[in-house]
């Protein structure tokens, strides 16, 4: 009889350390949760409207050439379907960017840093004129500047009054800065059509001003109503299209 209750004792201890560490367990999950990495709701809220403007977009396009190909399939005879096809010719020139753009945007000025006057600002120390810092530029910077642009909405790019297209070349060619084969040198403006609004905004969450400075620069931001970005004037090299020749063509 006394091994029986001994045995019960046992079983019952045994059942209550359990439970003890289960409860246990729990009490220190519910004072300690586990930190789940999290974005701020105005970082979701700017990502999902960025989603939502890309997707209409998209919309936008499919509805243009839904558009264009009942223009074509309901076309009356060949003058009609001329006039089509010179009316999307112009509008693919103007999306290409060999058409001059027009509309509202920002003008990015990218000086040089300053010294202050004095000792190590000019020989003499005089306060007349501050001398400028090394210029650490390189295109790298440039690059990173449009695309923050593009990312952010831009419709059209020039810098210094060179219009970038799909196959526009930023890069360093020695001690200079090329864009389209032609060497650019500061200050350098770059100048983007879109909302003005949209547009400063990204730039400074994405720290342009900080950016910059580590290339030993100043950064201008202005907002503009109207803007007037110059047409690409550059050779267009086609390396993969070829015309399609009519069936009976030798």
């Amino acid at each position: 009889m006394l091994g029986q209750n001994r045995k019960i004792t046992f079983i019952l201890t045994a059942i209550s350390v359990i439970i003890g560490v289960m409860l246990a367990t729990q009490l220190q999950s519910t004072l300690k949760p586990e930190k789940v990495e999290s974005r701020s709701l105005n970082e979701l809220r700017i990502s999902l409207q960025k989603e939502i403007e890309k997707h209409q977009n998209l919309l936008n396009d499919i509805s243009k050439f839904e558009h264009l190909l009942y223009q074509y399939d309901t076309s009356l005879n060949e003058r009609e379907s001329i006039s089509v096809m010179r009316e999307e010719l112009a509008r693919a020139r103007k999306l290409a960017g060999l058409e001059k753009a027009e509309g509202a945007g920002v003008m990015v000025r990218i000086e040089d840093m300053k010294l202050p006057p004095g000792p190590l600002g000019t020989d003499d120390g005089s306060p007349a004129e501050a001398a400028a810092l090394p210029d650490l530029l390189i295109d790298e910077d440039l690059r990173w500047l449009v695309n923050e642009l593009l990312v952010n909405g831009a419709k059209a790019v020039s810098i210094n009054g060179q219009r970038l297209v799909s196959t526009s070349a930023i890069r360093n060619v020695g001690q200079y800065i090329q864009v389209n084969t032609n060497t650019i040198r500061p200050p350098y403006e770059i100048a983007a059509l879109g909302d003005p609004e949209v547009l400063v905004s990204g730039l400074k969450l994405s720290g342009i001003e900080e950016t910059f400075q580590l290339a030993n620069k100043t950064v201008v931001l202005e907002k503009r109503d109207a803007l007037t970005l110059p047409p690409y004037t550059g050779n267009q090299t086609i390396h993969y299209m070829k015309p399609v020749k009519a069936k009976g063509d030798s």
